[in-house]
């Protein structure tokens, strides 16, 4: 931008310093002369609006580009956190079955142990006491 500014001053200054010195060559009238001086000053304002125009017109490109490449970048993050989002969901509910499953696992381990455990008990007190529908029927060794 800075660069754009100098040569828009350096453009100005060169016309005017061109507009003085086709004065002091110039063998026209004086009508004439300041006929040539409006006609140097109109192209050099001219000039200058069409420069400014540029610089403008460039300056408004630049950011829409800007805005552009901001608004990609942003549906870009947006898109990514989305998915680092449903990858975490995801890695969540497999914990969440694994964890289930180990549950179920150790409910049904528990069920089999005490059934085993039951009916070793049963055989033991079998084996000790005899059957129960042959003992006593108080229960206590005679």
């Amino acid at each position: 931008m800075a660069e754009k500014r100098e040569f828009l001053l350096g453009m100005c200054i060169g016309s005017a310093i061109g507009a003085a010195v086709a004065l002091l060559y110039a063998p026209q009238a004086g009508d004439e002369t300041r006929d040539l001086i409006r006609q140097k000053t109109t192209d050099a304002k001219e000039k200058v609006t069409e420069v400014a125009g540029n610089v403008k017109q460039t300056v408004a490109e630049k950011a829409g580009t800007v805005k552009q490449t901001v608004a990609e970048r942003a549906d870009s993050v947006k898109s990514s956190a989305a998915d680092l989002m449903d990858r975490g969901r995801e890695f969540v509910e497999s914990k969440k079955s694994q964890v289930a499953a180990a549950v179920d696992a150790g409910k049904q381990a528990y069920s089999q142990k005490k059934e085993e455990l039951e009916a070793d008990v049963s055989e033991d007190v079998e084996a000790t006491f005899g059957s129960p529908s042959s003992s006593n029927a108080g229960g206590s060794p005679a």
